[in-house]
């Protein structure tokens, strides 16, 4: 005899149904909250470094590379063209005024002097002709005017003694009047001829001196045609290193070009490229140092170029460069103001992940750590100066950012 037995439950009936649709919610469920809670990355805290940021001095300065130059340099440039037949010194030697650093051949200068030279001596011979010409005829002047001066006497003479005679009554009044006549036309003729003499006299003179002048002219000129002979070979123009000479045998060099560069070694300078981002802040008077070999050297900007190329702009620095040799290299540091107590954290590669905007922050149980927004403000080859997001005492990941991607937590 069948026995009826009594219905299940329907949550008996279904529970194999109602259990995987709750494991289904809950995976929905699951998978809901990480997507709406921080993104979480596991990593590995020995490829990290962990930083704490404090209050400390902070010092704001300028890591840059400089060289120690001359102080003073002098452009050698070419006065007369050519081309090069000799060179008698290399880059970084050191020269004497004077010393030979060029030796150029010019044919058509060579000729153009030699043209010069036969000119002048054409003239030459030619002025000393018309010099000896004028010197007779000053003499001429002279015998003419002496003769002159003599027959005006021999005159006054025959006119004394005509009145003598006239007041013996050797002669009458009237041959005494005709002598007077003819001497005071005679005198007055004598002494137009001596004024005229005087006259030529004068102007031989002005053309003697002319003559001469022109001769200083010529001997000046053919001087300054001989300079040139002499500038075919460039001469160091003072006591230093010669540099940036480029010239080669067989070149050509122009007339006024550059052919080298003289560092006169009794003064140096130290120069430097800086970023355009601190033009406005680099001044002339900010001091800068140098440790070199366990010793420091103190300097000061004196002077920038306001011009920027190639993003950069230069500097000069002067100060105790003392035991430097010319075209060292120099690590300086450029203080841009005082130290001043400020929250600071080192420097990490963090900042180039996330422009200076955030930083992981580690939490309290110190396992992990969490994405925080900052803003930073100067910084230096080893610390930011930290504005807001942080307080001293905090953690922070400052590396290893090169993994985190987009997570918003990190764990370890």
């Amino acid at each position: 005899m069948d026995i009826k037995l009594p219905k299940k439950p329907w949550y008996v009936r279904y529970r194999m149904y109602l259990m995987g649709g709750a494991v289904l919610i809950a995976l929905i469920v699951y998978a809901m909250v990480l997507q709406l809670g921080p993104r979480t990355l596991k990593i590995e805290i020995d490829d990290t470094q962990i930083a704490v940021a404090e209050e400390g001095e902070f010092l704001e300065y300028i890591d840059v590379s400089g060289v120690v130059c001359p102080a003073t340099s002098m452009r050698v440039n070419a006065k007369e063209g050519g081309t090069v037949e000799q060179i008698c010194c290399h880059n970084g030697d050191v020269l004497k005024r004077g010393d030979t650093i060029l030796v150029l051949s010019n044919p058509k200068v060579l000729e153009e002097i030699a043209a010069e030279r036969q000119s002048y001596d054409l003239q030459q011979m030619q002025h000393r002709q018309q010099l000896i010409e004028m010197q007779q005829k000053s003499i001429t002047l002279r015998s003419q005017a002496l003769q002159a001066d003599f027959e005006l006497k021999k005159m006054e003479q025959d006119y004394e003694l005509a009145k003598e005679e006239a007041q013996m009554g050797v002669k009458s009044q009237a041959q005494l009047k005709v002598a007077k006549d003819e001497y005071e036309y005679n005198r007055h003729r004598t002494l137009l001829n001596i004024e005229s003499l005087h006259q030529d006299s004068v102007l031989n003179v002005i053309n003697r001196q002319l003559i001469q002048q022109q001769m200083a002219m010529e001997a000046q000129k053919l001087g300054n045609s001989n300079r040139r002979r002499e500038a075919l070979v460039i001469l160091a123009p003072t006591d230093g290193q010669i540099s940036d000479l480029n010239a080669v045998i067989g070149g050509q060099v122009s007339a006024g070009e550059q052919v080298g560069e003289i560092g006169v070694l009794t003064d140096y300078k130290v120069t430097a490229k800086l970023n355009e981002y601190y033009i406005d802040r680099v001044q002339s008077g900010l001091p800068a140092t140098s440790m070199l070999k366990g010793h420091k050297y103190f300097f000061e900007v004196s002077r920038t170029t306001p011009q920027v190329q190639e993003h950069s702009f230069a500097v000069e620095l002067r100060g105790d460069c003392e035991n430097l040799r010319l075209g060292q290299s120099l690590h300086l540091q450029i203080e841009l103001g005082a130290p001043e107590q400020r929250l600071i954290i080192p420097r990490g590669n963090f900042y180039a992940q996330t422009s200076g905007q955030w930083i992981m922050k580690v939490d309290e149980t110190g396992h992990s750590a969490r994405r925080v927004p900052i803003k930073l403000g100067r910084q230096n080859a080893e610390r930011y100066e930290v504005i807001e997001g942080l307080h001293a005492g905090d953690y922070v990941l400052v590396s290893g950012y090169e993994s985190f991607g987009d997570a918003e937590v990190v764990t370890w």
